[in-house]
């Protein structure tokens, strides 16, 4: 992971961008701690790059240059690429600069790419500047605009600047050559819901031949095979009896290992703590994001297979003190108090403790950290600005809630069996997209019920077939807006603290097969919360031994921590991240 920034000077003069560089050099050099380079080009042009190593055999410093290209690169390429001691920056810069000489060309080379990615690449010859993220956003990429040029970068801190989150809809390029105001396109797909309107750019197309669903065909059908059983014990043994359920959770488990295993191998063999000295060590490198719920506890177990038996994995739990914000009658009466004196028991620390025993459960050989971050009113508010900073240019109370949640958890303080305890790790595992694939949100349950005429009587079959392509539809548009919802929020965020955050069930060929189900293949939510929504993946997490957490129900992080409140609007301004 790294910090990347590009100013691309409207005026033929890069001291403007100099300033702003120097504005965000802290935000940029907090994302990639090992190793920082710069360059510029004729004037109009400038580059730089802060590197946090997790590729190759070496830290490979950026920029990189050829005689045509310069590129800045963030992000992970999982392909097969033979040399693997050769970083992805430097690989992907020799395939662009053996395989391009027109925008064609370059497409070419980014549709075979899989992985989280964000760039920015210069071609000096036909002196444009090329910047793309990858079509999920799983990594952040920012543009700002003023009179004196546009500035591309990880992340900017608040600034006077125009600034919005590139969409991921394809490459853009500026032609240095011509109108500087003017922003080119070739998009990754052709979408209603791509909104790109902030850019004003120029369209073409280009398809990634990812996106197309897996062709093979899977029937089944949850409300046919399903009959009355006694408990959920029996329900989870009776799916899984039928083979082709058994047969797509395998499927969808082998996929998902592979996704894992490349994510938690694919870096460096040091801890933070370990890493000026470059020496092997047995501290833990890798952490999950960890409420107790089935998303993070499948990927637990199965990171449980790729990871060293004698090195920890750390599983980070966020708690938060009991917020009182302005308007509340006793907001003026809150009087502060310490750690040892509030109850820290909220709900993901309740279930994040009860599954945690059901890994050592499982496996008694792993040594796990629970560690339980614990943040208080004060030192939420002391950490107020840098929040801030990170989350713009968004501003809702859900960006709030979530990245100040995600900002403590991969900071990583806290205690692991009642003593202090700084995480170590320099990959964070999320469970981002799970709910998305899998039918894990409350309005997915009110899509398929929405087709009721009463709630206190039998649904008819008609009704089930109508809610089941309701809650298609939902499942569908939740999909095509996920990369504008929060995955470069949450780059920018857990990047600030030299973490990388990688996203498994976001792994493209997973997604493929998943996407290839449909709707009543994925949940069935007349079982009920907890059991029926991401019904297919509590299969799977039950196949693999799980049995508390294949029945937890879904908690938001933000109600799950206790940062926020249920009575606030999610989509509101945040009165916390400032005006």
């Amino acid at each position: 992971m790294c910090g990347i920034f590009c100013f691309i000077s409207k005026t033929n003069s890069i001291e403007f961008g100099e300033c702003v560089l120097q504005q965000c050099q802290h935000l940029l050099s907090n994302r990639g701690p090992d190793n920082v380079g710069t360059v510029t080009f004729d004037n109009r042009v400038l580059m730089c790059a802060t590197v946090l190593w997790q590729q190759g055999s070496e830290i490979t410093t950026q920029p990189v240059e050829s005689d045509r290209f310069v590129l800045l690169f963030n992000g992970d390429l999982f392909i097969e690429r033979g040399e693997l001691s050769a970083s992805d920056t430097q690989w992907l810069l020799e395939e662009i600069a053996s395989a391009v000489t027109c925008l064609d060309d370059l497409a070419n080379v980014f549709k075979g790419l899989k992985g989280p990615f964000s760039l920015i690449l210069l071609d000096k010859c036909l002196r444009r500047v090329y910047f793309a993220r990858d079509s999920l956003g799983r990594n952040s990429l920012l543009l700002g605009q003023s009179d004196e040029g546009f500035t591309i970068a990880s992340v900017t801190g608040n600034t006077q600047m125009d600034v919005v989150e590139i969409p991921p809809s394809g490459i853009y390029y500026i032609d240095l050559n011509s109108d500087v105001n003017t922003i080119n396109m070739l998009p990754w797909k052709r979408s209603e819901n791509d909104d790109i309107s902030p850019l004003n750019v120029n369209q073409k197309f280009l398809e990634l031949p990812w996106m197309v669903k897996d062709e093979r065909e899977i029937y089944f059908n949850y409300h046919q095979i399903l009959h009355h059983t006694s408990s959920e014990g029996e329900l989870f043994d009776y799916l899984l009896s039928n083979t082709i359920v058994a047969g797509l959770c395998d499927r969808l488990l082998k996929i998902l290992g592979e996704s894992v295993e490349e994510r938690v191998l694919n870096t460096p063999s040091h801890c933070k703590q370990c890493m000026a000295s470059k020496t092997s060590c047995k501290h833990s490198r890798v952490g999950v994001l960890f409420s107790g719920g089935i998303d993070c506890t499948i990927l637990a177990l199965l990171a449980d297979r790729f990871v060293s038996s004698d090195v920890p994995i750390c599983l980070l739990n966020v708690a938060f003190e009991k917020i009182i914000r302005p308007g509340n009658p006793n907001f003026k009466k809150a009087d502060s108090t310490s750690s040892t004196e509030i109850d820290w028991d909220v709900p993901d620390r309740i279930t994040g403790r009860s599954t945690w025993k059901e890994l050592q459960q499982l496996r008694p050989a792993r040594e796990w950290h629970f560690v339980e971050i614990n943040v208080t009113r004060k030192e939420l508010q002391n950490y107020k600005d840098r929040i801030s900073n990170l989350v713009f240019p968004l501003k809702s109370v859900l960006d709030e809630s979530l990245g100040a949640a995600l900002w403590f958890a991969s900071r990583g303080e806290g205690l692991v069996n009642n003593s202090y305890y700084k995480s170590t790790c320099r990959v964070m595992l999320l469970g981002s997209g799970a709910d998305e694939l899998f039918g894990g949100y409350s309005r997915h349950r009110v899509a398929f019920n929405r087709s009721f005429a009463s709630k206190d009587s039998q649904p008819t079959e008609e009704e089930i077939q109508t809610g089941f392509s309701n809650l298609m539809t939902e499942l569908d548009l939740d999909w095509n807006r996920l990369p504008s919802r929060n995955l470069a929020r949450d780059d920018r965020i857990i990047g600030d603290h030299g973490v990388t955050p990688r996203t498994p069930y976001l792994q493209e060929d997973f997604i493929s097969l998943v996407q290839s189900l449909e709707a009543e293949q994925r949940c069935y939510h007349p079982l009920g919360e907890g059991i029926g929504d991401k019904l297919t993946l509590r299969l799977c997490g039950y196949r693999l031994g799980l049995r508390t957490s294949a029945t937890l129900r879904k908690r938001a992080l933000q109600f799950g921590s206790r940062i926020a409140d249920r009575k606030q609007n999610a989509n509101d301004k945040s009165s916390f991240l400032g005006t």
